[in-house]
């Protein structure tokens, strides 16, 4: 008998080991099942818990006092950053002529804004819960405010070099202050808002459009109210006070101080990520192109400056008032590799129409063509870019990072770089192209990069949603044989 019981023993705990195993085989499976589930384009939704709850609507007069006062907050502030930025289009290239400085280098500086945002986004991101998204926001916004009222004292500076430097290191120290608020900005919208990432952003995205359009005209004015410097002072000053008033307006967002453990780098290993990083630089290449050739492009029509500045601001009229509308599709959908591949195709379009393409020579080169070509892409260029931080943050979960400050701030400035990638060689490239094939063939190349974009869209798309469901299927198939006979 004790024999029998002694080589039962080993039997039993054979056994016994066997069912840890299978049950460690099924609670895997069962895993995987569930998060490829989840992360399925079927549904497209992020594997986070508040993320799932994202069919839930926003609905700003519902938020807490709290929460209002983070919107409205970094609403303000994005309005005056943008002013601040497109101020000194109108009158600084004619004043830096005053001071000896070439065309060429005066295209620098402005070029220089968004190469120091490019290089520096990612370290403010990489360093968010470090340094704290609150007081990263609020020095960021009072040095740009710092650095806009030094901009307007540079028409007492002497001319040639010394104008140079100083013009180069106010616009970079700026930049950086830019870089600083927008990164931390982001960081926060996504940690307060995580069930309406999309919509909160097109909101400031919104209230940055509408100061890129009322900047010019603004500092324009100022100019010829009081010179070079009282634009400078104004918004400069505004943006200062507004600072200060967030410190005691602004609350301190949960979970400010973490320990770090992403890095930037780690989201480059993610197809998801690079696809989402190319159409955020496709569409801001798209954008910036038009700055410095599509003036030149409206002389044929005899058109007065008047007139051309309400063409030119079509556009991001239309983008600031659309952009909460996709924002909110994008987060109730959840059918952001759609809305993205819309959105390409449509720029795709428009930019035949602005050009127009000679390869379409049944297209009359009118007016009234370009405007609509303008009316289609201020409609749908958010779509390229407002869908893609929902993407970025479900990658970045994918690769296995915490749904946390500390993701959201890398998130950020990945999304800033891209940005600045795209803005910084936007106007280069448009130059190059207007030079040698001219400003219709140039805006047919633009076309031909967003319809690269819209069928690389669709490509990564379908080969994703195959892969996960022949991952389901597999996993599925697997999970029964696993099962434990009763014993």
């Amino acid at each position: 008998m004790a024999n029998n019981v002694n080589e039962a023993t080993p039997l039993l705990s054979s056994d016994l080991k066997n069912l840890e195993h299978h049950k460690n085989v099924s609670s895997s499976l069962e895993c995987q099942i569930s998060v490829i589930r989840e992360t399925s384009p079927s549904h497209d939704k992020s594997t986070t818990e508040l993320d799932n709850k994202a069919e839930d609507k926003f609905k700003l007069w519902a938020l807490s006092h709290r929460k209002k006062m983070v919107v409205f907050s970094l609403v303000l502030s994005n309005f005056l950053v943008g002013c601040c930025f497109s101020l000194l289009a109108p009158f600084y290239p004619q004043e830096a002529e005053k001071k000896d400085v070439s065309n060429l280098v005066t295209g620098f500086i402005f070029s220089s804004f968004e190469l120091t945002i490019f290089v520096s986004s990612p370290v403010f991101g990489n360093f968010m819960t470090r340094i704290g998204p609150r007081f990263m926001l609020i020095a960021g916004l009072l040095t740009a405010g710092s650095c806009a009222v030094l901009f307007g004292t540079l028409d007492r500076c002497p001319p040639g070099t010394p104008f140079i430097i100083i013009s180069f290191a106010c616009r970079c120290v700026e930049a950086l202050g830019f870089s600083a608020f927008i990164t931390s900005g982001f960081a926060i919208i996504s940690s307060e808002f995580p069930k309406n990432v999309g919509t909160v952003f097109a909101l400031l995205e919104t209230a940055d459009g509408i100061g890129l359009m009322v900047g010019p005209a603004l500092g324009g004015a100022l100019y010829e109210l009081g010179g070079y410097g009282l634009g400078f002072y104004v918004l400069g000053g505004l943006t200062l006070a507004t600072g200060g008033i967030m410190i005691f307006l602004l609350p301190e967002t949960q979970d400010a101080h973490q320990e770090r453990k992403g890095k930037v780098l780690t989201l480059l290993k993610s197809p998801f990520i690079w696809f989402s990083v190319f159409s955020i630089a496709v569409a801001s290449l798209g954008i910036m192109f038009l700055d410095p050739t599509f003036s030149k492009h409206l002389k044929q029509f005899d058109l007065s400056p008047a007139l051309i500045g309400l063409i030119f601001v079509i556009t991001p009229g239309l983008y600031g008032l659309t952009s909460p509308f996709w924002g909110y599709i994008s987060d109730t959908k959840n059918m952001n590799g759609r809305l993205i591949f819309l959105g390409n195709l449509m720029c795709g379009i428009s930019y035949l129409l602005i050009g127009p393409s000679p390869y379409l020579p049944f297209i009359p080169e009118k007016l009234w063509v370009i405007i609509i070509g303008l009316v289609i892409l201020g409609t749908f260029i958010s779509l390229c870019m407002v869908p893609t931080l929902n993407c970025l943050l479900q990658g970045a979960v994918e690769l296995g990072f915490e749904n946390n400050l500390d993701t959201y701030g890398i998130i950020s400035g990945l999304f800033n770089s891209a940005f600045c990638l795209g803005s910084f060689t936007g106007p280069m490239v448009g130059g190059v192209l207007i030079d040698y094939i001219g400003f219709n063939y140039g805006a047919t190349a633009v076309s031909g990069i967003h319809f690269f974009a819209a069928i690389a869209c669709c490509f990564f798309f379908i080969s994703r949603h195959l892969k996960q469901h022949a991952r389901l299927d597999i996993s599925e198939d697997i999970l029964p044989s696993s099962s434990i006979p009763q014993t």
